[in-house]
């Protein structure tokens, strides 16, 4: 799309730090009895103008459930995510009419002035789905808006609910001490961190920050397979430069913290990452390790463990995924856009050893679900819409398969193979 170096650009800017990767062997509470919930994730895409050159570029983003979730006992998910879009919608709808206005209004106020340039105005919009089962299913809202001035300015906010029964989470539901998680999150910061402007002598700005916004809930954070993590969006704890820091507090850091309905992780676990922040995150085996994802106009940088991969020749918007299997095997699946294609492939990395290695695949597909049949007849930069199916059931994905030869797309089941490669599943 239009906005992809621009956004890509500034988010590489910003987040310049990376976590502790020698971190301590966990013994998390598995539940096989967690399934997961199939969820896709579509952003529209569009541009208002006066004629004479671009006024806003903006997007909105909706959840969908596929299926009803009654099988799963999870049918009133379902009803929450319908009152989720209906309000993303309406806040959309508020928030552009009111940029369209004012963009006019500087428009006309540079030409008044002698000036014919105008950068658009931008308001956009992602979501990743940091879990989604029959446990808890928890969405990390992107943000970046842009209305003049040296940069824009972006955000994160995470948006939890309780599965079964549809209710959004606040910080009491899941945390037994709000004076420990304060603790903790300091603790994780500074372990994290401890080069950034708040660990210089004498600056309280974090300590005070944390409290506050853990007292008042009023903190960003998502529900992780097997922890939380708190978030603070540019100048809360640092400068822009320094970006978003996130800090996670895993199930077993401090026992007791969390509730015991919300302290086990599933057996098998998907997490989409959000691209160049790095996370801490725990396997069914009980390692743990720190993953980056992050991209250039020429790859895909895959860092796990303190080890990197760059992998060329991709470039645009990256999805990474983080795939947890039982048996110990984890991956990380990236859809981006292959240099000289014009809609996203999948490709996928081994980081079960923790040095990230390239998984062959032997056939072209990716996680857009809005891919036409004929996809070699269409232009994407004319398709105003992102459709991607969220990895969740590691034998039953939803994909799209290309046909190179014959220009065709087909939406195809497949499973993760032993080698972690993408195996077309028998029906």
């Amino acid at each position: 799309m239009y906005i992809s170096n621009k956004i890509k650009k500034f988010l590489a800017t910003g987040m310049i730090f990376a976590l502790s990767v020698s971190l301590c062997e966990a013994e998390i509470p598995v539940d096989a009895a967690i399934q997961p919930i199939q969820l896709n994730v579509k952003t529209r895409y569009y541009r208002d103008g006066d004629g004479d050159g671009d006024l806003l570029w903006s997007s909105k983003t909706l959840v969908n459930m596929v299926g009803s979730g009654k099988e799963k006992g999870v049918a009133a998910l379902q009803d929450s995510l319908w009152e989720y879009n209906k309000r993303a919608n309406e806040e959309y709808k508020a928030v552009r009419d009111k940029m369209l206005k004012n963009a006019k209004a500087e428009k006309e106020l540079r030409r008044a002035d002698g000036s014919f340039f105008f950068g658009p105005y931008e308001n956009l919009t992602d979501v990743y789905v940091r879990r989604a089962d029959t446990n808890v299913t928890s969405l990390l809202e992107f943000y970046h808006s842009y209305e003049g001035g040296v940069h824009g300015m972006y955000a994160v906010f995470g948006r939890n609910f309780d599965s079964k029964t549809g209710r959004e989470l606040e910080l009491t539901d899941v945390f037994t001490d709000a004076n420990m998680l304060v603790g903790a999150i300091e603790a994780q910061l500074r372990r994290d961190y401890p080069n950034a402007s708040f660990m210089t002598d004498g600056d309280k700005l974090m300590e005070r920050m944390v409290e506050h916004m853990i007292l008042e809930d009023k903190i960003s954070w998502s529900l992780d397979p097997c922890g939380a993590t708190f978030y603070f969006n540019p100048y809360m704890i640092g400068s822009y430069a320094e970006g978003i820091f996130n800090a996670t507090i895993l199930f077993d850091d401090y026992p007791g913290l969390f509730r015991e309905k919300y302290a086990a992780m599933p057996a098998v676990y998907c997490m989409e990452l959000f691209p160049y922040l790095p996370v801490r995150t725990c396997f069914a085996d009980g390692s743990s390790t720190a993953i980056t994802v992050g991209g250039t106009d020429s790859g895909i940088r895959v860092e796990a463990g303190g080890e990197q991969l760059f992998d060329s020749g991709y470039s645009g918007i990256i999805r990474p995924i983080l795939v947890s299997m039982a048996d110990g095997r984890r991956y990380i699946y990236v859809d981006t856009v292959e240099e000289g294609e014009s809609w996203e492939c999948t490709r996928a990395y081994d980081i079960t050893n923790g040095v990230p290695t390239i998984v062959p695949q032997k056939s072209w597909v990716s996680r857009r679900a809005d891919v036409p049949e004929n996809y070699k007849e269409a232009v994407n930069n004319k398709n105003r819409e992102k459709n991607f199916y969220v990895m969740s059931d590691v034998n039953d994905i939803w994909m799209t398969l290309f046909d190179e030869k014959g220009g065709q797309a087909t939406k195809t089941s497949f499973k993760i193979g032993q080698g972690g490669g993408l195996l077309l599943k028998q029906q």
